[in-house]
């Protein structure tokens, strides 16, 4: 083999190999999007059950349980349901809610019991009370659903809303952003469209429009970066949201 086809050689092997590691670098840090798909619409909350503690109780743990399934969902039902409404629907979600609330909880987690003496006594000592403190994932999408069948929620319409991300630099950040999005209210779904050096487009489900997301998106804290949105609005398209990542300059103090 001469020289030339030996360079020729070596410089078209390198070329395949870089080939092959930046798709893999791609893979790394934008895997597909079945790697991020999520369990749906799900609340993380902690709450407390308690039962009072007499002869007649027979399984106080079981009983407090069901207190704090009722009180974890309930704490839900008023991040959905707006306050000024609550007064007029209290028989509604009684009746229709929390007496099904162990419905609404995927899973749940112990985090402390203990047996403390009521703070108001109705007879001379106290009553003992038992307390189960635990946290709960409530699934939105179901008690939504549920919501709007009793009538407590008018259904909204699900639309979707383009976002473009520019300066996301680490699969980090997109991965906290992209988890952060889909853990707003109303948002069903996210994916991501398509990805270059710098920029990522992703397709936000919600039960909205562009505005509605663009409110939720005040919500959402980086550490490291400062967040500048806006709604990019197109004659012949729908309304988008560009999201502007800015590093945040820590400030410095001159003793």
């Amino acid at each position: 083999m001469s020289y030339r086809k030996e360079a020729t050689c070596k410089i078209y092997c390198l070329s395949s190999i870089t080939i092959c590691f930046l798709f893999l670098l791609s893979y790394a840090i934008f895997p597909p999007r079945h790697a991020f798909s999520g369990e749906g619409n799900v609340m993380r909350i902690e709450a407390m059950g308690s039962v009072p503690v007499s002869v007649d109780t027979a399984k106080p743990d079981d009983l407090a349980i069901e207190d704090a399934f009722r009180r974890a969902v309930a704490k839900a039902v008023e991040a959905i349901v707006p306050k000024k409404e609550f007064d007029t629907l209290a028989l509604i979600l009684d009746d229709k809610i929390y007496n099904n609330a162990a419905r609404y909880v995927l899973n749940y987690r112990v985090l402390s019991k203990e047996v403390m003496e009521d703070e108001s006594p109705v007879a001379e000592g106290g009553i003992q009370v038992f307390n189960v403190y635990m946290e709960a994932n409530i699934s939105i999408d179901l008690l939504t659903k549920d919501l709007v069948e009793a009538g407590v929620l008018r259904e909204v319409e699900v639309s979707e809303v383009g976002v473009t991300i520019l300066n996301l630099r680490t699969y980090k950040d997109f991965d906290f952003l992209k988890k952060s999005i889909k853990g707003l209210k109303g948002v069903k779904d996210v994916h991501y469209r398509s990805f270059a050096r710098d920029k990522v487009e992703l397709v936000v489900k919600i039960g909205g429009d562009a505005e509605v997301l663009m409110e939720e998106l005040m919500y959402i804290y980086m550490k490291e970066w400062i967040m500048e949105t806006r709604i990019i609005s197109g004659w012949f398209s729908p309304d988008r949201i560009e999201i502007k990542l800015l590093p945040l300059k820590e400030e410095v103090i001159v003793q």
